[in-house]
Formats: C-alpha cells, structure tokens, sequence
C-alpha cells in the first residue's frame, strides 16, 4: 500500500440502520494508520465526527483482490444541519471509493458471539 498523503486512519466498512425512513451510517470499521495498517475497531459516527473535528484525516479503504493490497478510496468529511451529523465522502469520489459504498458489516458481524454448544 504506498501512499500519496498521510492519513491518521482508514475506513474499510460501516453499519447502517434505518432511522426516520433513511439509512444513516450509525458506525464505521476504522483501522489506524500510526504504525501501518491497524486491525480494525466497529467505532461510532460520533467518535468519528470527533476525530475529525480534532483535525484527524481519515479515507475510506478497500480491498483490490487483483493486486493483493490495499486501495486507497475518497477522504471522509462529515456534514451537519439541524443539530444532526452524518458522515460522507466528497463530491468527487468515485462509487468506488464513496464511504456508502464500503461493505456494510451489519450483513457480515455480529455483535455478539455465537454460543458454544459443550459435548
């Protein structure tokens, strides 16, 4: 994964839940980019909001399975209006690399793990 700007950290998948008739993203799979690529934590659009607020920059991230790396999408941005934020990615971005268009973990994690059944 080479880099072309630094980031503080890297989103590769969010939740999302429907909320007054609209699907918002409630929660995002954010890695830090400190010491490279790190494992990735279900962390909440407001901690999200806050970190970017403190000057952090983060990107949406995917997985090229072609080349075997990492791939570098769209810088994440958030909006606010009526006392309501939410997060996205810039008008530029590409369907590719939009922060709606990160796998929605929902569909692939549980919050809870499976019970284990003892023999």
């Amino acid at each position: 994964m080479c880099s072309m700007e630094n980031w503080d950290y890297y989103i590769s998948g969010i939740w999302k839940e429907k909320i007054n008739g609209n699907e918002c993203i409630t929660d995002v799979f954010l890695h830090t980019a400190t010491n490279g690529f790190g494992k990735g934590v279900k962390t909440s659009k407001d901690e999200v909001v806050r970190l970017l607020d403190e000057g952090a920059k983060i990107t949406t991230i995917t997985w090229n399975y072609h080349l075997i790396q990492w791939r570098y999408g769209a810088k994440v941005e958030y909006g606010e209006a009526d006392g309501e934020t939410w997060l996205h990615t810039g008008p530029d971005a590409s369907t590719f690399d939009d922060l709606e268009s990160s796998i929605q973990m929902q569909y692939i994690m549980a919050d809870m793990g499976v019970p284990s059944t003892s023999h």
